[in-house]
Formats: C-alpha cells, structure tokens, sequence
C-alpha cells in the first residue's frame, strides 16, 4: 500500500432479512432440524403460562393434551347430536304411526297434539285448514281459516310466501292463535300444509323464547307438516 493512501476496509456482510413466516415454513419443512442441531436446544426458551421455564418435550405435550381436548369435546358434540337425531327419527316415526291409525280427522287432530306435546315437548299446537277445504268448525284444535280473516290478515307475510317461519310470537298471535293457554306462548314454528295447494297452516308454539329460532333446521317441521297433510287429505276424503 502506497504511503498516504487510506486503508480500505473490507465491506461487511449484507444482513440477512428472516421474518417469522419463513422461520415457520422452514421447520415445518425441515421437522428434523433439532435433531440434527441438537445444540439450538441450549438457546431456546419456552415460558409456561404460569412464568416457569419447561422443556420444550413438556411444552409439545401440553400443546397435545390441548389438541386432545378439543378433539373430545368436538366428538362429544357429534355423539350427542347423533343421540338427539335417533330420537327424533324415533318420534318421527311414532307421530306418523298415529297419525296413520287414527280412524277420524278429530282423532287426527287429537293424535298429533298428543305426540307433539308427549314426544317434541311443544305446549301449543294450532292446525288451520283453507276455508276451501273444510266447512266444519266442531273438531277441538282444528280451526277454519278465512281468506281475508284475522289469522290470515295476522300471518300475511307467511301467506304470500308460503314459507317456514321460525321466531318469537308476540303477544297479539299468541293470544289470537291460543286464547285458552294458561301461559302464552313466546316463540313458534309456523309451517305449510301443502304448499302448492294452499291446504292451511301448523303452528307449533313454546313457553320457551328461545325455542324456535330464526336459523334453526327445518326438516322435522317439513316431515311433520307432510305427515299432518296427508293424513288430513286422507280423512277429508
């Protein structure tokens, strides 16, 4: 170097940017990393939720015993669900052998306000027919409904759709569907007979406010519906 001439020092190593994602991927990749560098081992802290330092064995199997956990509690809500689906086949099945072996359409009214309170723990039951359809008015819990009635006029928006409703029952239509009830009810279930043909309306009515609501499934309300229909097509002759 020639006198005078400043020193050049040698240009330090560009630093190497890791994010964390790259940190994971790569281990995830590369499961056998610690064992292969066992002596990462020695740097690497773990804290237990409590603040003691564990291994990280210890930490592994607490992440499992987590993992563990949740697995159960999900297939316990799987098997319970299970159970409640086999017993409502089970009344599904019971309803419709009552409503098949009821000889009258009286007895067929009475026969599904039996199981419904028996069998699905509903307090209220209402079944409406088309004025259309029936002209008697003499069969306890079986009503006429009017076009232009105050049933129809109370439920329009389930009329013109012809669609389940499922949610809380004011004051009003409970009082105008269950005038007897001891304690009106607060949620319900109002379902089509028929829905081409118009033949009426099924509501089925709780104490419970949380029993029907908006988002709930509509198959049992859809099989008892067509099983209530056909029952009543059959004895209306």
């Amino acid at each position: 170097m020639k006198l005078g001439e400043a020193e050049k020092k040698p240009a330090a190593p560009a630093e190497v940017t890791v994010d964390e994602a790259q940190v994971v991927a790569f281990l995830k990749a590369n499961p056998d990393f610690l064992e292969r560098y066992p002596e990462v081992f020695e740097i690497l802290e773990l804290r237990h939720p409590a603040g003691a330092a564990i291994s990280l064995i210890e930490r592994q199997v607490e992440i499992l015993r987590g993992k563990s956990g949740r697995l159960e509690d999900r297939l316990k809500t799987l098997l319970d669900a299970a159970r409640d689906n086999e017993q409502r086949a089970a009344n599904v099945h019971r309803l419709a052998r009552s409503l098949i072996r009821a000889p009258t359409l009286a007895a067929t009214i009475s026969a599904l306000r039996k199981c419904l309170r028996e069998d699905f723990q509903v307090d209220e039951v209402y079944v409406g027919l088309s004025s259309a359809a029936i002209k008697r008015e003499d069969i306890e819990g079986l009503h006429r409904v009017d076009a232009n009635g105050p049933v129809a006029r109370a439920f329009v928006d389930f009329f013109r759709t012809r669609l389940v409703e499922c949610g809380p029952l004011d004051e009003a239509r409970a009082k105008l569907l269950f005038p007897h009830a001891k304690v009106l009810p607060k949620s319900a279930a109002v379902v089509p007979l028929e829905k081409d043909k118009d033949l009426g309306l099924m509501v089925l009515a709780s104490q419970d406010p949380q029993r029907f609501q908006p988002r709930q499934g509509r198959l049992f309300l859809d099989m008892a519906a067509e099983l209530l229909a056909a029952a009543v097509r059959a004895r209306l002759g």
